[in-house]
């Protein structure tokens, strides 16, 4: 029987991938871009994983940075990423739906989008333990108190 593959950890240089987990760091890093090679270096890896992806909107030159390492990186390495918003939403997270547009058109285009509804795992178990409701469920007295 055939286990389920596992991605490799370690540095990125070694394992020939780059996890970057909080897409608040691509933003901070693709700042940098000016200074450094550090979108020559994200370009790099097999595999960029950016989680994320929507937590906090990019600023202009931000989203224009992410369209460079976007059009790097298609067809020649892949990118997975993690977002809370709808591809629709890409327009508020870019601040532009013409760069949102430009963004997703070379993503999109060989890519596989898996959509997960329901509550993260983390809420999950708040629920679970009674620390959180569910959304949209109205509190109701217990009607054994009212007795």
């Amino acid at each position: 029987m055939d286990s389920a593959p596992t991605l490799p950890t370690g540095p990125p240089q070694q394992q020939d991938q780059h996890c970057i987990p909080e897409a608040d760091l691509t933003i901070r890093k693709l700042k940098r871009c000016r200074r450094t090679s550090q979108l020559t270096i994200l370009s790099r890896p097999k595999l960029l994983i950016i989680d994320e992806l929507g937590y906090l909107p990019f600023e202009a030159n931000a989203a224009h940075l992410f369209f460079q390492l976007v059009s790097r990186r298609y067809e020649k390495g892949s990118i997975l990423i993690t977002s809370n918003r709808s591809v629709g939403e890409w327009g508020s997270v870019f601040g532009d739906p013409v760069v949102a547009t430009a963004i997703l058109d070379p993503l999109l285009h060989h890519s596989t989008v898996i959509t997960i509804r329901g509550d993260s795992y983390r809420l999950r178990e708040k629920r679970r333990s009674g620390l959180l409701q569910k959304a949209g469920a109205a509190l109701e007295p217990n009607e054994t108190a009212n007795q």
